[in-house]
C-alpha cells in the first residue's frame, strides 16, 4: 500500500456544456443572437468595426523598409496603396523622382502622425468617448486624405500623411475598445480575433486599385487611389451614429442607467436589466472599474517594483518590439 493517500481529482470542466460558455465563474447558456433584431444589429456594426478598424495586422508601409504593428483595412489600403503608387510614373514624375531621406520621410510621415497622436488617444476616448474618438478619428483622416489628394507638393502631401498618421492613431486607440466592451460575452473571443484578415483585405483592395489606375494618362492615376483612401473613413463615420456607447464608460461617467440598458437590450433575448447575464456584467464592469481607480493611486514605478511585475512588462516590450518582424 502506497505511504502517500492519492490526490482527489477536482471535479472542473475543462469547457462548457454544449450550448454554454463559462462567464463570470458562472455557467451561462449561449443566446442565438441571429433570432434577435436588436443583437443581429449589434452583430452586424461590429463586423463593420472589425474588418474596417480593429486591431491585430500588419501595415506595411511604403516599399519594405519599414513594417510596423498596425492595424485595420484602412491602414492595409493605405501600406499597399502606397506601395503601388511608387510604380506609378506620373506619381514619380509629379514628385521629382524621390529617393534617399526624401522617399524615406515620405514613407514615415504617416507613422511620425501615429507616434503625436498617441499623446492625445487616452485623453479623448476617456473624455469624449469611444465612439467620439472613432468619428473624431475618422474625420481627420478623411481631411488628411483630401489633402494628400490635392498635393500640390512635397511638404503638402507630407503634411497630409501626418494628418492621416494622427487620425489613424486615434481610430486604432478607440475601435479595439469599443469593439471589447461592446461584444456580448459569448463571442467577444472571436470578434476580438477576427481582426486578424483586416489588413489583408485593404491591401487586396488598394492593390487592384493602383492595378486599376496604372494606364489612366494624367495624375489621376495617383490622385484617385489616394481618394478612395477614405472609403472606410467614410463608412466609419456613419455607422458610428447607430453604434452604442460603450457600457464601461458610462458606468465610468456615472451614466449606469444607460449602461444597464444597453447590456439589457443588446445582450439578452429578453432585453431584462434582471437577467442573469446582465447583472452579472453590469456588476463585473462596477467591480473593475472600482479597481481601476484603486491602482490611479499607484505609480509607474510600480510597473518594476516586483519582480512579477518586472517579468510581465518584459514580456509585454517583447511582445511589441517582435511583432515589428
Amino acid at each position: 500500500m502506497s505511504r502517500f493517500p492519492k490526490p482527489h481529482k477536482l471535479a472542473v470542466p475543462v469547457k462548457p456544456p454544449n450550448g454554454h460558455f463559462f462567464f463570470a465563474g458562472h455557467t451561462i447558456e449561449r443566446v442565438k443572437w441571429w433570432t434577435s433584431g436588436p443583437m443581429r444589429k449589434l452583430y452586424f456594426l461590429l463586423v463593420v468595426m472589425i474588418m474596417l478598424v480593429t486591431y491585430g495586422c500588419y501595415d506595411m508601409i511604403p516599399d519594405t523598409t519599414n513594417t510596423t504593428s498596425r492595424t485595420n483595412t484602412a491602414n492595409g489600403f493605405d501600406g499597399s496603396m502606397m506601395n503601388g503608387l511608387q510604380s506609378l510614373s506620373y506619381w514619380q514624375e509629379y514628385f521629382n523622382y524621390p529617393s534617399g531621406s526624401i522617399l524615406g520621410l515620405f514613407n514615415a510621415s504617416m507613422s511620425l502622425g501615429s507616434l503625436i497622436g498617441l499623446f492625445f488617444v487616452p485623453y479623448i476616448i476617456d473624455l469624449f468617448g469611444r465612439r467620439s474618438g472613432i468619428l473624431i478619428g475618422s474625420l481627420i483622416m478623411c481631411l488628411g486624405v483630401g489633402l494628400q489628394t490635392g498635393a500640390a507638393n512635397f511638404g503638402m502631401f507630407v503634411a497630409a500623411r501626418l494628418l492621416i498618421g494622427f487620425g489613424d492613431c486615434i481610430v486604432l486607440g478607440s475601435a479595439p475598445l469599443l469593439i471589447t466592451e461592446l461584444a456580448p460575452p459569448q463571442d467577444r473571443a472571436v470578434l476580438v480575433t477576427l481582426s486578424g484578415a483586416s489588413y489583408h483585405s485593404g491591401a487586396f483592395i488598394a492593390s487592384w486599385v493602383t492595378y486599376a489606375t496604372l494606364k489612366i494618362p494624367s495624375d489621376w492615376a495617383w490622385r484617385l487611389p489616394s481618394l478612395l483612401q477614405c472609403t472606410f473613413s467614410v463608412i466609419i463615420s456613419i455607422a458610428v451614429f447607430f453604434t452604442p456607447e460603450s457600457p464601461r464608460w458610462l458606468i465610468s461617467k456615472d451614466r449606469s442607467d444607460e449602461a444597464l440598458a444597453i447590456i439589457a437590450k443588446y445582450h439578452s433575448m429578453s432585453g431584462d436589466p434582471e437577467d442573469k447575464l446582465v447583472q452579472l456584467e453590469y456588476n463585473e464592469i462596477v467591480a473593475a472599474i472600482k479597481m481601476d481607480q484603486e491602482a490611479n493611486r499607484t505609480g509607474w514605478l510600480d510597473l518594476v517594483k516586483t519582480p512579477g511585475n518586472r517579468k510581465r512588462m518584459g514580456i509585454i516590450t517583447a511582445i511589441g518590439f517582435f511583432s515589428q518582424w
